[in-house]
């Protein structure tokens, strides 16, 4: 194809540059053939633009609901070589870490489940193609600590691994809470008050509700004027203060206390 291209172009058809030419496409034709040659199909993780190889994905369920004990990552693999007409099995396989290993259907359903064995395959007529990492919230430890998923494309019948700088994921999995870096003085004057853990975990369950993630960018948002909109800033107030009202006209009709941290000190959205 690449000749045939080349001997139809105006550049061929001149007689100074038929030489040129013939030895241009000669030389195209033989790295085609060695790049295409049959079985050396590969596979390479694909990078964000401006993403690094390797890139470092840290993983915490704390914005997920409380009841939701399973999540999905996704990362998109590409193809090197010929674009078949049939669909082919794409492997991966854990890698040793120092520490802190992820456990195989513990932290994550494991590469070889079968019912991800339909999902791990790039389609017919197809060279890039989106696969699930499935991240599980069993184990309370994560509550505690990260544990560390490092993952490689594994060799197969139908490929072979492709950059060694494009052949791993790194995955730090964890349901720990902290408290976001924005939620400083002014977001406690303006709208959320002291910060506390449970309080914390009830404001993201809150939100989730109405689908709005309440981590550090949310926080960020509120405050990004100074001073910030007191609109919107009162509407969240609001909104928390009535969620909580709520909780606690459940939690009282079921005999127990309102809401409160671990100290016994009770949750409120009271500004100063």
């Amino acid at each position: 194809e690449i000749s045939e291209c080349l001997v139809g172009s105006e550049m061929c058809i001149r007689d100074r540059n038929i030489l040129f030419c013939a030895t241009f496409m000669l030389a195209c034709e033989q790295d085609v053939e060695v790049f295409h040659a049959s079985g050396e199909d590969r596979l390479n993780f694909y990078y964000e633009e401006n993403a690094e190889a390797d890139s470092l994905i840290d993983y915490t369920f704390i914005y997920l609901p409380s009841e939701q004990m399973l999540d999905t990552i996704w990362f998109d693999v590409e193809t090197s070589g010929y674009v078949t007409d049939y669909p082919r099995t794409i492997s991966f396989e854990q890698m040793a870490v120092d520490s802190n290993a992820a456990i195989p259907d513990v932290h994550y359903v494991a590469f070889d489940n079968p019912e991800l064995q339909n999902v791990y395959v790039v389609p017919a007529h197809s060279t890039r193609v989106r696969v699930p990492l499935v991240v599980k919230k069993d184990d309370p430890e994560l509550e505690k600590k990260q544990f560390i998923l490092r993952f490689c494309i594994k060799e197969n019948k139908f490929f072979k691994t492709g950059f060694p700088t494009y052949r791993v994921r790194t995955v730090r999995i964890s349901n720990m809470l902290t408290q976001p870096k924005h939620w400083d003085m002014y977001a406690e004057w303006y709208f959320a008050g002291e910060y506390g853990p449970v309080k914390y975990r009830f404001m993201i369950d809150a939100g989730a509700k109405v689908g709005v993630t309440i981590d550090d960018d949310f926080f960020a948002e509120l405050l990004k004027s100074n001073p910030p909109d007191m609109g919107l800033t009162g509407y969240w107030q609001t909104f928390f203060e009535n969620a909580l009202a709520e909780e606690n006209a459940k939690r009282k009709q079921e005999g127990k206390k309102p809401l409160a941290e671990a100290n016994g000190k009770e949750v409120t959205f009271s500004l100063y």
